[in-house]
């Protein structure tokens, strides 16, 4: 069991700004990658993450060829049939000419579709050339085969409010598989609602390109629109700061929230993301749904006389945006009261307690009591600022809400500083 431990706070210790390192697994510990990382919102490569998940085991063969080609490792399609069932998956049809196409796809059809440019390719001089290729992204495969342990959520990524919630709930996720071909790629994009993201490859290489937040800015076409492809020939054009990095195999990758970035597959490729956030970005997650919500009112202000104007902003926002108002609240404050319940079971012989109680999505990490501390603090604060929001201020119930998970975590925060 490992302790997600916060004791030990080194948010001084500033990284070099100009590059993105590279770390081993457990060459630095949960504290210094919180603080170093995550809290100043800069990515990083953590190698040797997937050595021994299952699906890096059993969705793979490798086969020695002997000392003059060596080692080939290919992907296990018989298996991965075998084992997943021909499910109806989401794909979208990477074609550079025109926009991202997205549909649905029997599971059976896709793997067979692949493996068969693999054999012809093989087979011929010719190489596979994008275009037509598809790709199959953000499958909720972990929410489809929940008893299917096929991987492990890193100790790094273990404080996920996001899917901490969404699971317990059973209301959707933020976890996914990805599979595709060479060339396969995904759009210049930000990810959703401004979190975090980690994305672990299983097989292939990667290519990224990332920006810090604020570089977007300077690919703004005349409507303010930003481009669907970039290419670092059109990002030294406008001198924008950029870093690429070539994601390999067992390799993750943290992307901090706000940087745009953009994603080619060198290779055949399958790798396993999470969006996320937590005390670290949670301000930020609100200052961008907040900010949505005006966009709406202001978009459909022509209909704000009917009665039910209110209710039409926060479902249009949880369409645009994946969540609203309410969403969000029910989220921080479900997280207060699971942390309050945790520090509770700890204090009391936590080891006879559920999983459920103590335990996180990747069911081997628990928080530590400074943890637990820091993110009620974190969480307190939050509240104290959106209620200031003239929107929250004017909703008796969201208002009375956030009320009552301030005084609840006021109290939690004072017992806990008068026991030091």
């Amino acid at each position: 069991m490992v302790w997600l431990n916060l004791l030990n706070n080194e948010k001084r210790n500033s990284i070099a700004r100009t590059s993105i390192n590279r770390l081993g697994e457990n060459t630095i510990s949960y504290t210094n990658f919180y603080w170093k990382y995550l809290y100043q919102n800069w990515p990083v490569i953590i190698t040797n993450v997937s050595n021994e998940w299952e699906c890096s085991k059993s969705w793979l063969t490798r086969e020695d060829y002997g000392k003059d080609v060596g080692k080939c490792t290919k992907i296990n399609f018989d298996f991965l049939k075998d084992k997943i069932g021909n499910r109806q998956v989401p794909v979208t049809h990477c074609d550079k000419s025109s926009k991202e196409n997205a549909t649905q796809m029997l599971f059976f059809n896709y793997m067979n579709n692949w493996q068969n440019s693999i054999n012809n390719f093989e087979s011929s001089e010719i190489s596979r050339q994008s275009g037509t290729n598809v790709y199959l992204k953000d499958w909720h495969l972990k929410a489809e085969l929940p008893n299917y342990e096929f991987y492990k959520v890193p100790k790094y990524f273990g404080s996920d409010w996001l899917n901490e919630y969404l699971v317990d709930k059973k209301n959707d996720d933020y976890r996914f598989v990805y599979m595709g071909p060479k060339n396969t790629w995904t759009p210049f994009h930000v990810d959703v609602f401004g979190s975090f993201s980690w994305s672990t490859n299983i097989f292939g290489t990667k290519k990224w390109i990332l920006l810090p937040p604020g570089e977007q800015v300077k690919l703004l076409d005349r409507y303010q629109k930003l481009p669907d492809e970039i290419s670092e020939e059109s990002l030294n054009k406008r001198n924008v700061i950029y870093f690429v990095i070539y994601q390999q195999e067992n390799e993750a990758i943290f992307v901090p929230s706000g940087w745009y970035h953009q994603v080619y597959n060198i290779t055949d490729t399958i790798s396993v993301n999470h969006n996320w956030f937590n005390a670290v970005n949670i301000k930020y997650i609100w200052y961008n749904i907040a900010g949505n919500l005006r966009k709406v009112i202001k978009e459909i202000n022509d209909f704000r006389e009917e009665s039910n104007f209110e209710e039409q902003c926060q479902a249009i926002l949880r369409a645009d945006f994946g969540l609203n108002i309410s969403d969000f609240l029910d989220l921080v404050c479900f997280i207060a009261e699971k942390r309050i319940s945790m520090n509770s079971s700890m204090n009391h012989d936590f080891y006879t307690k559920s999983n459920s109680e103590i335990r996180f999505l990747n069911k081997t990490s628990i928080l530590n009591d400074f943890h637990i501390l820091y993110d009620l603090k974190t969480i307190n604060n939050l509240l104290k600022v959106i209620i200031q929001d003239k929107i929250i201020y004017k909703s008796t119930d969201w208002y009375e809400q956030c009320l009552e998970t301030i005084n609840l975590t006021n109290k939690f925060c004072e017992e806990e500083m008068n026991k030091e």
